[in-house]
């Protein structure tokens, strides 16, 4: 403890760190107009302005919940990577707070890409990875940044604190920090020749750490890089998530540009290796089946519920809103649970339902029949009374643009098709009794929960216009629509305090 205090110490306030806090009275500036941009979500976290992709940490700190993510200001498209900032305290109303993480070292002058962060000794401690180029090189380190208010971060003194990867320094990102018993462990993703590997690290104390070794290696199918891994358990298993650069589509497996999916196995922490793991494209489980899901993160949450949040975009897509100076959002918060057959359920969590507002529809409709969603923020349930026919309903806006969710008896699959060259995704599902939906569209985004959670689909949409909903297949559908209220924004507040008592501070 004296060891760690002392560490803070070095810390101290200085004419530097004065001139950190620009990024902080930039933020207390932000306007409230901001939000009301064209496709911004009324629901779902996205950036107060500029670009956002990955969740980095995710944790319980102080009674709230925080999730960071990488962060452009400046404009709606990718650049040097800040870390952003909410904060919640139910999981579905979150407030911006300023960037945690601004890239301006040494070590991390050209970006401070994804990682993960732990609380520890009453300190919020986060992990990152410093993106340096030099002649056109790229070199990566690893970082730590420490805060007791989880507002105001700052970063080690002795950063970084792995300084480059057995293979060098390029490729060799994202750390996944976690404590187990009295030591604190360590998954970074690097590559090799086009190969991936997954690096263990281990410390005693989060500042010095020593390699244990590769503890997994991709063999031909499963790419040539492993991104923002996570690790945890569940009912005595462990789930390792990975989301991978370069595995090849297999019929509709696979279609995006880069997967996020999981394998489950035992961690055996006596001889830091997975028991009988297998990592290929025969085991890796989509976590997502959407056009739109990366980089997922997850926690578990006091009441020991496992929960995740994800990048709710793709790189090499394109992005309408980036014109109007945001882009991209994040999915909503979900409870993980693991199935009987070893499968991973995703649900939205409970919480959820404190977004609702008011009932729109609650009725039976048959085939042909349609309404109009009145909104451009809800949430729909949808049911049918029997597995044995198609069902499918039909989301319509503007002329021929649409989105259609649509179940096949005959084939037992169940798919979302969002039009274009490649807007069809499908997976098998085989429900025993009902089909049942649930759907969250909010401004320029859908996901698609199915039965218990075994399908989920995440997209990024863009209707000109209100939405027609129109049932189409060969049965009648039961829909519940409620229309859902905004939960993102500023906390005056937070914008006051900081004005009063952090900026004069330090003044």
């Amino acid at each position: 403890m004296q060891v760690f205090l002392l560490i803070v110490w070095v810390f101290a306030v200085s004419a530097e760190f004065v001139h950190d806090l620009a990024h902080i009275e930039d933020f207390i500036q932000q306007k409230r107009y901001l939000l009301k941009k064209k496709y911004r979500p009324m629901y779902h976290i996205s950036a107060p302005v500029g670009w956002l992709n990955d969740p980095n940490g995710f944790i319980y700190f102080k009674r709230q919940y925080h999730i960071f993510y990488q962060y452009h200001p400046y404009n709606g498209a990718w650049g040097p990577i800040h870390w952003g900032h909410v904060i919640s305290d139910n999981l579905v109303d979150w407030a911006f707070y300023p960037p945690a993480l601004v890239p301006k070292d040494h070590y991390d002058r050209h970006g401070c890409l994804s990682g993960s962060a732990v609380v520890h000794n009453s300190y919020l401690t986060l992990f990152y990875t410093g993106n340096l180029l030099i002649n056109n090189k790229t070199f990566q380190s690893q970082n730590v940044a420490i805060s007791a208010d989880g507002i105001i971060f700052q970063k080690y003194l002795y950063n970084p604190v792995i300084r480059e990867g057995p293979y060098g320094s390029v490729e060799f990102r994202n750390p996944k920090v976690w404590r187990f018993r009295n030591s604190w462990y360590m998954l970074i993703g690097t590559s090799r020749m086009q190969e991936a590997y997954l690096l263990l690290y281990t410390s005693p104390d989060l500042f010095n750490w020593r390699l244990n070794g590769t503890i997994a290696k991709s063999y031909g199918d499963m790419g040539y890089m492993w991104e923002s891994p996570d690790f945890f358990e569940i009912d005595g298993f462990h789930v390792l998530i990975l989301s991978v650069q370069g595995i090849q589509s297999d019929s509709y497996r696979f279609r995006n540009l880069y997967q996020t999916g999981y394998v489950v196995g035992t961690f055996n922490y006596n001889s830091l290796q997975f028991e009988d793991l297998e990592i290929s494209t025969a085991t890796f489980n989509e976590l997502d089946y959407g056009h739109d899901f990366y980089a997922a993160k997850t926690m578990q949450s006091l009441d020991g519920r496992r929960l995740l949040v994800a990048w709710l975009g793709m790189w090499d897509s394109e992005y309408e809103e980036s014109n109007a100076g945001w882009a991209s959002m994040l999915t909503i918060v979900r409870e993980l649970k693991l199935s009987t057959q070893g499968r991973i359920l995703m649900t939205p969590v409970r919480e959820v339902i404190e977004l609702r507002t008011e009932v729109m529809e609650d009725a039976w409709y048959s085939p042909g029949e349609a309404f109009l969603a009145g909104t451009r923020a809800f949430e729909m349930i949808i049911n049918s009374s029997t597995v044995i026919y198609d069902a499918a309903v039909v989301l319509e806006w503007s002329g021929d643009r649409q989105y259609t969710i649509m179940y096949s008896a005959e084939h037992g699959d169940v798919s979302v098709d969002r039009g274009g060259v490649d807007g069809v995704r499908k997976a098998d599902w085989r429900p025993l009794t009902h089909i049942h939906w649930r759907v969250f569209v909010d401004y320029s985004s859908i996901e698609v929960f199915c039965g218990k959670g075994e399908v989920v689909f995440s997209s990024r949409i863009y209707p000109k216009r209100s939405m027609r909903v129109r049932i189409a297949g060969d049965t009648q559908l039961h829909i519940t629509q409620y229309k859902l209220k905004r939960s993102i924004g500023y906390d005056n507040k937070l914008r006051k305090h900081l004005k009063t008592h952090v900026i004069n501070r330090y003044t």
